[in-house]
């Protein structure tokens, strides 16, 4: 797992994970859990509802700042353990936004034959979603980590990391499609990853770096970001897979190329559509 990773480039705004991860933390990254037993997930999302106040329960455990934390959704939840996932935001954000998150949450960490919930829950991640006219210094951890230095560069949202285990989305990327690519899909992508299958699943890691090490060699994804790492390459794979990338030029234009669907990712670079199929089982990302 890499410590420090910048997401996609954009000339005018990049995306990505909270940067500047101290050596320090070097143990606490690499160390995870043993390979956990398969979970069955249990449907949470369409009863889910928008709580308000956040509880005091969830308040107390991730010390919010309820200056600005003002909703709470259940997200996914492990039946072996009760684990559950916090989706959270201002007085702001709207409740259909923040339902949307939970219900795509519980696509993206609904994985075969181990699910994350319970690991991803150790390690205190939490997802927050900003209103439209909110930055990702808004988000009080963020402001506190890094002052407004994030604003102008991650325009869509960022990844979570053991340093800050905070995967933030926006209300414009999500809900309105801007830059019309599921943002929200790729850096929570980068959590399910890099926080829990990398440490739950034993066959996980080998098979994204032989899929990477193929595509390196047969010139897959040249000048995309896809083939920046292994990491990059997961992100990248998973938006196609759920039909929610960007089509950029044949050819790549530096950051995409023009695979950016599911059926497209199958004919293109076999061994990372296999990958991604036997993690999520031919299944589909809720609107």
């Amino acid at each position: 797992m890499s410590l420090a990773t910048v997401r996609k480039p954009n000339p005018a705004r990049h995306r990505g994970r909270a940067l500047l991860v101290a050596a320090a933390l070097l143990p606490a990254l690499l160390a995870g859990a043993g390979p956990a037993s398969a979970a069955t997930p249990v449907t949470t999302a369409a009863a889910a509802t928008v709580q308000s106040p956040v509880p005091q329960a969830v308040v107390n455990r991730f010390r919010l700042d309820t200056g600005w934390y003002a909703k709470y959704v259940e997200g996914p939840r492990d039946v072996n353990t009760g684990a559950s996932l916090a989706v959270l935001g201002s007085a702001q954000v709207s409740d259909s936004t923040l339902l949307k998150a939970a219900r795509q949450l519980e696509a993206l960490v609904r994985t075969w034959p181990y699910y994350p919930v319970g690991e991803l829950d150790r390690r205190n991640l939490r997802v927050v979603i900003t209103a439209r006219n909110e930055r990702m210094s808004s988000v009080p951890e963020v402001r506190a980590a890094f002052g407004t230095s994030l604003d102008d560069r991650y325009w869509a949202g960022m990844g979570a990391t053991d340093y800050l285990p905070v995967s933030v989305g926006t209300e414009a990327n999500l809900a309105d499609n801007q830059g019309r690519e599921n943002v929200f899909v790729h850096e929570f992508g980068h959590s399910v990853a890099d926080m829990g299958l990398r440490h739950i699943d034993p066959a996980f890691t080998g098979e994204l770096q032989s899929a990477y090490d193929q595509a390196r060699a047969s010139g897959r994804w040249a000048n995309t970001y896809a083939i920046s790492n292994t990491s990059e390459y997961w992100a990248e794979g998973i938006q196609s897979y759920f039909d929610v990338n960007y089509e950029g030029r044949p050819g790549g234009d530096g950051v995409h190329n023009d695979i950016n669907t599911r059926a497209e990712l199958a004919r293109y670079d076999a061994p990372l559509f296999r990958l991604l199929d036997r993690v999520y089982q031919g299944a589909a990302l809720p609107s």
